[in-house]
């Protein structure tokens, strides 16, 4: 079974899903052919069970990374004040989380690995491309893409060649409170 994946309604993204999907070959990966982009690509995108992409806004990347640089230099970074100027844009484009979803600050290695419980969604704020992974597929997700995930299906997270992923984890249910707030750094 592969995933499904569509832009998330009220949103733009540049580029052809060419660009962003790959699937396996052998031992290698490349672009899917047009009868397979048929099968992993849903133009209008269902509520459930399609992974869909969203951009943020350069604003909101600028804030997260000022954000990182306060904390870092003064110790005055307000990451919750972030989540929720998130979670109201996200609301504003009509992709609004759970009202239980807790957002973490993730930093992936190039051996570490992230947990993906209860994963709702990720962003990638890293000035890499990340590929996310699964079974036969994988989605090359943009600086500053995000995609909302299907829960049933979750992805692995490709760890990076040499920069750390420096990613927004949206999950769904309190029990991600106790979750490391560090992935593999």
């Amino acid at each position: 079974m592969r995933p499904t994946f569509a832009i998330a309604p009220n949103f733009q993204s540049s580029g052809g899903w060419t660009d962003r999907l790959l699937v396996a070959e052998g031992d290698g990966w490349r672009a899917p052919r047009e009868d397979e982009l048929a099968a992993l690509v849903v133009e209008a995108p269902r509520t459930d069970g399609t992974a869909c992409l969203f951009v943020i806004p350069g604003h909101l990347r600028a804030k997260f990374w000022a954000m990182l640089g306060q904390e870092a230099a003064e110790g005055t970074g307000d990451f919750v004040r972030f989540a929720d100027e998130m979670r109201q844009f996200l609301a504003f484009k009509e992709l609004p989380p759970p009202a239980d979803a807790v957002f973490e600050l993730l930093v992936q290695d190039v051996d570490g690995e992230v947990d993906t419980a209860r994963l709702w969604s990720l962003v990638n704020f890293s000035d890499e491309p990340l590929l996310l992974a699964w079974p036969g597929v994988r989605l090359r997700l943009s600086p500053g893409g995000g995609c909302r995930l299907d829960a049933g299906f979750p992805p692995g997270v490709v760890p990076p060649v040499e920069e750390p992923n420096v990613l927004l984890a949206i999950r769904t249910g309190p029990e991600a409170d106790d979750r490391p707030q560090d992935a593999g750094a």
